[in-house]
């Protein structure tokens, strides 16, 4: 065998190596170091406010670190609060409307079954009972399992905020260790056998991993606040509800916002709605273009990863972390590209 293929075959095997420790590593032991990793993060996010305080107000880093933690934390519940009140009241007069919803779906349904009765020279009413009786053992079947599986559910609902709300206290008191003596840490690390490697390997999560989220979470509040804005000036009830739920929907790349308003304006059109089919269409186009600018521009080359890749990362992600895999795959994916690009070339 040539040495050119040995060689082949030593990369392959660098890659194939690195990517199983990496999943590894996400799959077993992140989940037990979820709260340092968090704490790392928090602490390295509020490094420069802290440091800022401690050198002009003079005020310890301990206690700095706890005000920014208390600050923030007061400011993420205010905006919880106040938004989830928004969506909560939505959601209530959506359920006062849902009786006259399901008839005006009933009287549409039963429309389009005549139809199809008249086409296939059925019974008048067959389609129409056909779907009803689908529609209803669909019902059934979910009520069942809703019942088996509910006292189930609520102890592992208890068992789970348990172990959250333990998770997020060692987080918030590990976050201030980390922020009182962060230079001394990252010293330490920088000093270590691996210091230089550690170094450049967070150099290019923070640029590829800050970059690309920094950028998902920017055009998602903007498709918000556009499908908001739109859905508004539609007329709709529950514009502050949808918006939401579509800017979120559009995080995901495998979705985007194409899987809602697209059905939604066949949807219409059934219901001879044409001119709520035509305004969601254009805005579905607005948003669509929207990101279409505005991800090049904010990413510019500071990715150096395909975007085919990251798509790919973010499905594999998901099929294997489920839906934190969306964010920990594209971790993954930079972690395997990285750390083999560092071993070939010290081969």
């Amino acid at each position: 065998m040539s040495r050119d293929y040995i060689y082949k075959f030593k990369i392959a095997g660098i890659i194939t190596g690195v990517a199983i420790a990496v999943c590894i590593v996400f799959k077993y032991l992140l989940p037990i170091a979820a709260p340092f990793v968090i704490a790392f993060l928090l602490a390295l996010l509020i490094n420069r406010p802290v440091t800022f305080l401690e050198n002009r107000l003079h005020i310890k880093r301990s206690i700095g670190s706890v005000i920014l933690l208390l600050v923030g934390g007061a400011v993420l519940t205010l905006g919880l609060f106040y938004g989830g009140r928004a969506l909560a009241g939505q959601v209530n007069r959506l359920a006062e409307n849902y009786d006259k919803y399901v008839d005006k779906i009933s009287r549409v349904a039963d429309e389009y079954c005549c139809k199809v009765d008249d086409v296939f020279d059925l019974e008048e009413g067959t389609s129409y009972r056909y779907v009803t009786v689908q529609v209803e053992k669909g019902i059934e079947n979910i009520s069942e399992s809703a019942m088996v599986n509910a006292i189930g559910k609520s102890m592992d609902f208890i068992a789970g905020f348990t172990i959250v709300f333990t998770a997020v206290t060692i987080a918030i008191m590990a976050t201030v260790f980390f922020a009182k003596d962060f230079e001394g840490i990252k010293n330490k690390a920088a000093k270590g056998l691996f210091g230089e490697e550690i170094g450049y390997l967070g150099g290019r999560m923070k640029e590829v991993l800050g970059t690309y989220f920094k950028t998902q979470f920017i055009i998602m509040g903007l498709t918000s606040v556009i499908c908001t804005a739109g859905l508004y000036f539609m007329g709709n009830p529950y514009a502050f509800l949808l918006g939401v739920l579509i800017g979120i929907v559009d995080a995901f790349p495998i979705l985007g916002t194409g899987t809602v308003f697209l059905p939604w304006c066949i949807v219409l059109i059934f219901m001879k709605s044409y001119k709520q089919a035509i305004f969601i269409f254009l805005l579905y186009i607005v948003c669509y273009y929207t990101r279409q600018f505005l991800e090049p521009k904010l990413m510019g080359d500071k990715l150096g990863i395909s975007p085919v890749m990251m798509l790919a990362s973010i499905y594999v992600g998901m099929l294997l972390f489920g839906i934190v895999g969306v964010f920990t795959g594209p971790v993954a994916y930079v972690l395997i590209k990285e750390i083999s690009g560092l071993i070939i070339k010290n081969l």
